[in-house]
């Protein structure tokens, strides 16, 4: 062997060892064995396992995408405690709710390159099966309460059709009919991680993905993450029914309130308009502050109904009588009592 051979050939032999020294560093690293830990003792409805790519997503999560971490998680506060009482009364299990941050981020106004939409990212075949309306200025898909409560429907139709969560949850993300391919591809073996290869790519990195999302709630604080507070225009809104044909560009100039805050919060109108209608089933949500200057010259305290993912701002001088209060805290205050007790 000649002398550039050797030289070559020492160096090949050095770069390797020092790569696999990399590896086993980066494999045994304090940051990978906590991770590991800690998703090994998750309380989950889902099989676990510390593969490669779930360790992968939970770094990827908490280490390299930390401000939209703390955004998420900040979220939070605004849409699960809704979900969570949706998910009580259908008897589901809670962690169901964090689908829609796999899904979204928690993001309602979200359409996917596929033509999913809403935080749920229902498709428009399956929106329509369970009764969700599609149509030219109105998409049920984007509207909060009703798509969680139709999605949970079609969760609970896929946990009694595999048995377990796990491939549930990987059949709302690819759909029955390539799961039930993936299984056969298998030899009929119905578990997840056995069919694993057989899915297609977004399928597994989806639970993964999910094992990550339940990660960061179980464990953000240990990774010195903070949720990050919502707006008070995100959380302090009220939600009106309305009769009469409501156009956003024209609320947002009387108001004086940006179109994209009534377009994020109105995410089912399509136009940028609530269409007329006699019985009240649209609603507008706003800011509350807004609300009450837009229900003054638009509408009446009677039509204010309960906004299930909405926060209630409570003056200091809650206190006082009604009577001996300004005319705007005076209707404030009233327009308060009607949210709680309202039904």
């Amino acid at each position: 062997m000649n002398t550039f051979n050797i030289i070559t050939s020492k160096l090949v032999i050095v770069c390797f060892l020092c790569f696999g020294d990399m590896v086993s560093i980066y494999a045994k690293s304090p940051l990978n064995n906590d991770i590991i830990r800690r998703v090994e003792n998750l309380n989950t409805i889902i099989d676990v396992r510390v593969t490669e790519e779930v360790t992968e997503q939970v770094i990827n999560l908490v280490e390299k995408r930390r401000n939209e971490a703390q955004t998420i998680l900040g979220r939070t506060s605004l849409y699960f405690p809704m979900i969570e009482n949706a998910l009580r009364e259908k008897n589901l299990p809670d962690e169901l709710k964090y689908i829609t941050v796999v899904e979204t981020g928690l993001l309602p106004n979200t359409e996917s390159h596929q033509g999913a939409a809403g935080i749920w990212q229902f498709m428009e075949g399956t929106a329509e099966l369970y009764g969700l309306k599609v149509e030219r200025y109105i998409d049920e898909r984007r509207d909060l309460v009703k798509s969680t409560d139709k999605a949970l429907d079609y969760l609970k139709l896929l946990y009694e059709s595999y048995g377990n969560w796990t491939l549930a949850i990987a059949a709302y993300n690819c759909g029955t009919g390539t799961l039930n391919k993936a299984i056969k591809k298998a030899g009929g073996v119905a578990d997840y991680w056995q069919i694993y290869e057989y899915l297609p790519k977004e399928t597994r990195k989806y639970i993964p993905r999910f094992i990550a999302v339940s990660y960061l709630m179980n464990y953000y604080y240990l990774h010195d993450l903070t949720p990050s507070e919502p707006s008070e225009d995100l959380k302090y809104i009220i939600t009106v029914k309305v009769f009469e044909k409501t156009e956003f560009k024209k609320l947002s100039k009387e108001l004086e309130i940006d179109l994209d805050l009534i377009r994020f919060l109105n995410p089912m109108y399509l136009k940028d308009v609530i269409p007329e209608n006699e019985d009240g089933e649209y609603h507008l949500v706003l800011p509350d502050m807004k609300m009450f200057t837009f229900i003054e010259k638009y509408s009446s305290l009677e039509h204010i109904t309960t906004s299930p993912y909405s926060f209630v701002r409570v003056p200091s001088n809650e206190s006082d009588p009604i009577e001996n209060l300004p005319m705007g805290q005076k209707i404030e205050q009233v327009a308060i009592i009607q949210r709680r007790y309202i039904t």
